[in-house]
């Protein structure tokens, strides 16, 4: 079979994938190299476009070298199409759950001022510090149960927090947390929570999910923690809300737009901690991306079903 490997993600694991037998890796890691290999290729490793699809006729599989798919899943082409799409779920939650607490510990410990009076040379606590706060004992809410999820609620636990989440998909609880709540005890649960991390895929249904409702449910000393899909957040809301002094502070790592733009007025509230789309970076992610891949390999061969299948009319 011949994949073509048109995305970076895992390269330096790359050799992993020769030594599948009966499998042609073809390197193509600029748009134009992919489409020129596609023409007769069984699955691509990467992210297609609706012009490479009407060249592929033989392509059966993409696997996208994420977690989170709704890029994949605004191409019609694919969506309508007998090819099937996985991704790589699980491979970036210890990663992003990991970012979510040091974006939450950062803003609750009061880091990002540090940070500034580190750059002024300044040794103190200057008029208006607010003592920083503690994470132990206080509740967590998850919006989105899944890996990323399941990965907060396990550090969450770490940290003596009491855990609540909520899922398109409730269900018992897995010793980290006692129940996961259907989707419609959001508010329910945004009132109880201390600090709130959003790791549901971006979906038409999840879109604006944290809208001026949901963040008026907040508590007012909150904090909300954006890790997952930007979109799921209502920037302009948001930015209301901070103006209006709710909440205690946000850490973002993605944006419904990317890059933020420049004119964006989140980069000028000082209890806002940005960070670029980073949150599933480490390199133990990127050799858990190609081990996900070597797996399908070997299952797509064998005509097995592939692991981490996504559902195209669900977007994840």
């Amino acid at each position: 079979m011949k994949i073509v490997i048109a995305a970076p993600e895992g390269e330096a694991y790359f050799d992993s994938i020769d030594a599948v037998p009966g499998v042609n890796a073809v390197r193509a890691l600029t748009p134009e190299a992919a489409a020129r290999e596609v023409v007769d290729a069984d699955a691509l490793y990467g992210w297609p476009t609706a012009a490479m699809l009407d060249t592929a006729p033989n392509l059966k599989w993409v696997q996208a070298p994420s977690a989170g798919v709704d890029i994949l899943m605004r191409i019609p082409e694919l969506v309508e199409a007998n090819i099937v799409v996985t991704n790589t779920r699980g491979a970036h939650a210890p990663s992003i759950a990991e970012h979510a607490f040091g974006l939450l510990l950062a803003l609750t410990r009061a880091i990002p001022l540090s940070l500034k009076w580190q750059g002024e040379r300044y040794w103190g606590r200057k008029e208006g510090y607010r003592l920083p706060r503690e994470i132990m004992g206080a509740t967590m809410g998850i919006v989105g149960y899944g890996q990323i999820g399941r990965m907060v609620a396990k550090r969450a636990a770490g940290f003596e927090m009491r855990v609540l989440a909520v899922d398109v998909h409730p269900g018992p609880g897995d010793g980290n947390v006692d129940d996961v709540w259907p989707i419609d005890r959001l508010h329910e649960m945004l009132a109880q929570s201390d600090a709130v991390v959003l790791a549901a895929p971006y979906t038409k249904e999840s879109r604006h999910l944290i809208d001026a409702k949901a963040l008026a449910a907040m508590k007012r000393d909150a904090f909300l923690i954006a890790v997952s899909r930007g979109g799921i957040v209502d920037e302009e809301a948001l930015v209301d809300a901070l103006k209006a002094g709710h909440l205690a502070g946000v850490g973002i790592d993605v944006c419904e737009t990317e890059p933020l733009g420049a004119e964006a007025e989140l980069w000028n509230l000082d209890n806002v901690l940005i960070t670029p789309h980073l949150a599933g970076s480490s390199w133990q992610k990127e050799q858990r991306c190609v081990e996900i891949l070597v797996d399908n390999l070997g299952r797509f061969q064998r005509g097995e079903e592939l692991r981490n299948v996504v559902d195209k009319r669900a977007g994840y």
